[in-house]
């Protein structure tokens, strides 16, 4: 997850969750302006009325914010409310994508400056640390990315402050990435009950290919992508392909006339505890839906099935 999904655009209302406020130094007129901004886009007085308006009024914000940060960087560039402002800057790149505003052509101060900075605040180097881990995640899982690298500087990050409120993101992170990494040593372990009474148990499926869909009913992506799971498994169901829903869903008959209203053949987790559902967390499963493909021999061979799944399954029935 990167640093900028912190922020969210709901219809009724606008929040940017930075929790360090701007400090101007006394008589620095132009800095205070940068205060002022910041808290107007943090916390509107009039709260916006449709996600039109959101988008207004953050664009109006964004816009403000830019004249007012370079007025006071020429005005006053050494004082120390910069780090405050450059750090706001590092956590709107989806907000400015959202509202059109494109960033300036040169960014005054980095994250790493900030790091580096001696006259920082220690919480702003907290939350600019913060930013870094989660913002090189996403790099370290990718193709050829180095995820013992980044657990490493992870946990330097958790070690050199404890006391950031957001640390429970990192650490789930954390587990997130050793849990997959285990997850390519010896065939995926899974036994349960299902909701429609089904035993269900990993090892018995061994010799076919097997889906694990992480997902729910009121998931809107999940159900996006539920035609092409339906189609995938009407078409290699009978060469041997298995599909095990684990639903983070906390409605049982909600779950269970979703399921039968849609065709959903195939058995499903339910415990009734949505994010802190048992497996899921158990894999650190923290966004959905969460597709893992496992092969013939029980070992997951993919942790992003989404987007031709039915050419993968039949790749992998073939072998």
């Amino acid at each position: 997850m990167n640093a900028h999904r912190l922020l969210r655009i709901g219809v009724t209302t606008l929040v940017l969750a930075v929790s360090s406020s701007l400090c101007a130094a006394d008589g620095d007129a132009e800095w205070q302006k940068v205060t002022d901004v910041v808290e107007g886009i943090k916390n509107p007085k009039e709260k916006p009325n449709s996600r039109e308006e959101a988008i207004a009024k953050l664009k109006t914000g964004l816009i403000e914010f830019d004249a007012a940060y370079a007025a006071a960087m020429k005005a006053a560039p050494a004082n120390p409310a910069r780090y405050e402002a450059a750090l706001f800057e590092a956590m709107v790149g989806r907000a400015r994508e959202i509202a059109g505003v494109p960033a300036p052509a040169k960014v005054a101060i980095s994250i790493d400056d900030i790091l580096k900075a001696e006259d920082a605040k220690p919480e702003t180097k907290s939350e600019a640390s913060l930013i870094n881990v989660m913002e090189s995640a996403e790099a370290a899982e990718g193709p050829g990315g180095d995820t013992a690298a980044w657990i490493a500087k992870a946990e330097k990050h958790l070690k050199d402050f404890p006391a950031e409120k957001m640390n429970k993101m990192v650490e789930g992170k954390v587990k997130s990435i050793k849990a997959t990494a285990e997850l390519k040593n010896k065939p995926l372990e899974m036994k349960f009950t299902a909701v429609d009474g089904r035993e269900v148990d990993l090892a018995k499926l061994q010799g076919k290919v097997v889906l694990i869909d992480f997902w729910a009913t009121w998931c809107g992506p999940c159900v996006a992508e539920l035609p092409n799971v339906i189609k995938a498994y009407k078409e290699l169901h009978p060469k041997g392909f298995e599909i095990v829903g684990i639903s983070l869903d906390s409605d049982k008959a909600e779950l269970e006339a979703f399921v039968k209203d849609k065709g959903m053949e195939w058995p499903q987790y339910f415990d009734g505890k949505g994010w802190q559902n048992e497996i899921s967390t158990k894999y650190g499963i923290n966004s959905i839906p969460a597709m893992w493909l496992l092969n013939k021999k029980g070992m997951v061979v993919s942790t992003n099935a989404r987007g031709g799944l039915e050419e993968t399954v039949a790749k992998l029935l073939a072998e």
